[in-house]
């Protein structure tokens, strides 16, 4: 392992892959991730681990490789983790990019399934594949990634529909098994997301690039998704703000030609998703004890329209189920009892 930037064979008929791992205080996980990547089928790769000034032993433990396609670039600055997949894109090389995370695992197929279709498919810019939940200890709990009500193999999403789908169900994408063709990285992205949309900017990312070229998702799930009690993406599920998907939908919906290739059933959709995410907030500021401000995220959910919704997805009765209960509790008053009834609601799959 040194901190040169080797080069995958240009010689071979397997078009090169650049596979960047943005990296803050991985030293747990991060062997296990490398591993999985050096093990793919697909061999003429490169990885590159960009650190974010990790004060762990994140880079003795990449060190500790000595495969020559791996290399470190440690960094003075921590600039973000937004900040660090933008460095990632700067990075890209060869044909094809991916922005794997340091603590998932790559099945033995995954480039390979990804590039082959990448090659087969020169109208797509992008691939994501589903993934198999596991916990801090790598047990397997379920499957993500999907594009919901599709039971194709692969799914192509161009921009409308990609919206569209997000409007109703939020994001359903998993980042860390994305694959771009590295000149749509570097020539028409560049930046990951914006300031503006926080820890949200994957999502635009997703539509940046859907509105260039349709994207794909590979039906079956290609890597192992770690959801870990560390993770933002687990404490998202306690916090009592306003989700910072809803800053990208919000920048979307404001712009006309955005508008134009949407319905009023679409926007009807996108009432149930703030309806629901009102829901949630109102049930975590109560099991904090906030039973005013709980109260306050409740108003107007009792209507036709959260009826029709009940009736028309998953989500939407959860959503009203939710709600019900979350009112019966209040007028009941707040005890550690509601608070654990509350706990248990939020648990409630609601695809």
């Amino acid at each position: 392992m040194t901190e040169q930037f080797p080069s995958a064979d240009l010689s071979g008929k397997a078009p090169p892959v650049c596979i960047c791992i943005p990296t803050y205080n991985a030293a747990l996980t991060v062997g296990e991730t490398v591993a999985s990547i050096l093990r793919q089928s697909y061999t003429n790769l490169v990885v590159r681990v960009c650190d974010n000034t990790s004060t762990d032993d994140t880079r003795e433990v990449i060190g500790s490789f000595s495969d020559p396609r791996l290399s470190f670039i440690g960094h003075g600055e921590n600039v973000g983790a937004e900040g660090n997949f933008t460095r990632c894109i700067r990075l890209a090389a060869g044909k094809y990019t991916a922005i794997f995370h340091a603590d998932d695992i790559y099945e033995q197929e995954m480039v390979a399934r990804q590039v082959a279709f990448l090659e087969a498919n020169p109208g797509v810019d992008a691939v994501f594949t589903e993934a198999t939940m596991i916990d801090d200890d790598g047990a397997p709990f379920g499957v993500t990634g999907g594009v919901p009500k599709s039971r194709e193999p692969v799914t192509v999403l161009d921009f409308p529909r990609l919206l569209k789908t997000m409007l109703l169900y939020n994001n359903f994408l998993v980042c860390p098994s994305l694959m771009v063709r590295t000149e749509v990285y570097r020539d028409e992205i560049r930046e990951w997301g914006s300031e503006l949309f926080r820890s949200a900017s994957d999502v635009d990312t997703w539509l940046r690039l859907a509105g260039r070229k349709p994207i794909a998702v590979l039906g079956e799930p290609l890597m192992r998704y770690r959801i870990s009690s560390k993770q933002f993406s687990h404490k998202n599920r306690t916090r009592t703000e306003r989700a910072d998907f809803f800053l990208v939908m919000d920048h979307y919906l404001a712009r006309p030609e955005v508008l134009d290739v949407l319905t009023r059933v679409d926007l009807r959709h996108y009432g149930w998703l703030e309806r629901h995410e009102r829901v949630s907030r109102a049930l975590n500021l109560f099991g904090l004890g906030r039973g005013s401000e709980a109260r306050d995220l409740l108003t107007g959910l009792f209507c036709r329209d959260s009826i029709h919704a009940a009736l028309s997805t998953r989500r939407g009765l959860v959503t009203l189920a939710g709600g019900t209960f979350l009112r019966l509790l209040m007028f009941l008053g707040i005890s550690r009892k509601g608070m654990e009834i509350a706990a248990a609601i939020k648990r409630i799959p609601w695809r």
